[in-house]
């Protein structure tokens, strides 16, 4: 994580959940992330081909120079990335895991500028895939940010992240206490259609890594 936002959102949202594999929404208090809030959202998952802002902080609306609160979350992507961000999004709301996002923002002067995003799941009503909790920043503050619109949005990194080590469909119902992060290596997703494959519930797992 390159951004003191994202790590901070991070760090307060795994807090938060403690042994759980995600908080509920009714856990978040703004007060307590207010120096972060105006980067911060929270996304309501519809399906995967729709995940509106319920919520958006002012400085990340006025990337966009616009409202976001009710718009489509994937309206912002390239339609080349809406693949890979759907899978994000998937293992976010379905498997609990935490997603990061590296992505440039473009205007229609062609002026570019790099961001990075965190997805974070949470239960409503003990509901999961329900709610998702984020943040956007800028790596840089460029003069004309909120003056020109970001217009499209284009992927350079995905990583997901598991705080307990696996899925929340493969923990152990009895474990309480939060392992070691494992983290998926920085990268675009490999082509693996030629490599052998096995389903585990209803993740597909493709054979690889180091010989014995």
């Amino acid at each position: 994580m390159k951004h003191q936002v994202t790590r901070e959102l991070y760090t307060y949202w795994d807090g938060l959940r403690g042994g759980r594999t995600a908080p509920e929404r009714s856990d978040i208090d703004p007060a307590e992330i207010h120096a972060i809030l105006g980067d911060t959202f929270i996304l309501e998952y519809n399906d995967e081909d729709s995940q509106t802002f319920r919520l958006a902080g002012t400085r990340l609306c006025g990337s966009f120079c616009r409202e976001l609160k009710g718009r489509n979350f994937l309206g912002l992507w390239k339609k080349e990335d809406l693949a890979s961000i759907k899978i994000l999004l998937t293992a976010v709301a379905d498997d609990e895991a935490a997603a990061v996002i590296g992505f440039e923002g473009k205007t229609e002067r062609d002026q570019t500028l790099e961001f990075e995003t965190i997805l974070l799941p949470l239960r409503h009503y003990g509901q999961p895939k329900t709610r998702i909790l984020g943040a956007a920043s800028p790596l840089d503050m460029p003069y004309w940010i909120g003056i020109w619109p970001l217009q499209e949005l284009s992927v350079k990194s995905l990583r997901l992240i598991w705080p307990d080590e696996r899925p929340s469909f493969m923990r152990n119902p009895n474990q309480a206490e939060p392992a070691k992060q494992n983290i998926m290596p920085t990268g675009t997703l490999p082509s693996v259609a030629a490599r052998p494959q096995k389903r585990v519930g209803h993740l597909m797992v493709f054979d690889g890594g180091k010989a014995n």
